[in-house]
């Protein structure tokens, strides 16, 4: 399999645990995963979830490091037993399953990390507070330009508001209501009515006038 997760990017997590998937990961997972299902696990030594495809899942169980893997039962549970699968909806949008998000401690908002055949799962907060200093650095640069763009009202996060063509900017955190069309007006703008008092005073003041 050619295609490899690359990048990074910081994501909101909504209460029931939904992420939509920044574009370039999205575009990856398309391609690497045909039935459209991403597995969810724990990773292997750092406290953080791990997201992975089908063929990545057999490639690893039959790989290099396989017999090593099948003679630790505490790694056969953590590589097999904690997971759990996520569909991809059409729009990028996938579900962190209860369990795993409650293992992985993912909050509000989640830094996910490509490492080429899958991507890991942070929680920013997490990261932040006593994370590796690569992951400090790069989740800190996220965050300034999150802040930043918060300014000239750029959405920086990936957003977990579903694409619908083109995307709308908008400030993040708040929600546009679509407000339908008014219809122009065909009448005049004042009536007849309106217009006699003043036309008569315009003629009172013709004839006072020397």
């Amino acid at each position: 399999m050619d295609e490899l997760f690359i990048g990074s990017a910081l994501c909101e997590v909504t209460v029931a645990g939904e992420i939509l998937l920044p574009r370039f990961f999205h575009e990856t997972t398309q391609r690497r995963s045909p039935t459209k299902t991403l597995f969810i696990g724990l990773h292997e030594t750092a406290p953080c979830l791990v997201a992975y495809d089908r063929h990545y899942a057999q490639q690893r169980h039959f790989g290099a490091e396989a017999q090593r893997l099948h003679d630790d039962p505490q790694r056969l549970r953590r590589t097999y037993g904690f997971v759990a699968r996520s569909a991809i909806a059409p729009d990028g949008m996938i579900v962190l399953p209860a369990l795993m998000r409650d293992r992985g401690r993912i909050g509000a908002t989640a830094l996910l990390v490509a490492t080429g055949e899958r991507f890991e799962i942070w929680d920013l907060e997490a990261v932040l507070h006593g994370g590796p200093s690569d992951l400090i650095l790069l989740a800190t640069h996220h965050r300034l330009a999150h802040i930043a763009n918060e300014v000239l009202h750029v959405p920086a996060l990936s957003s977990h508001q579903p694409r619908c063509g083109a995307d709308m900017p908008h400030q993040p955190g708040l929600r546009v209501q679509p407000v339908s069309q008014m219809r122009p007006r065909h009448d005049p703008v004042g009536r007849a009515d309106d217009q006699r008092p003043v036309a008569q005073g315009a003629q009172r003041i013709s004839r006072d006038a020397p």
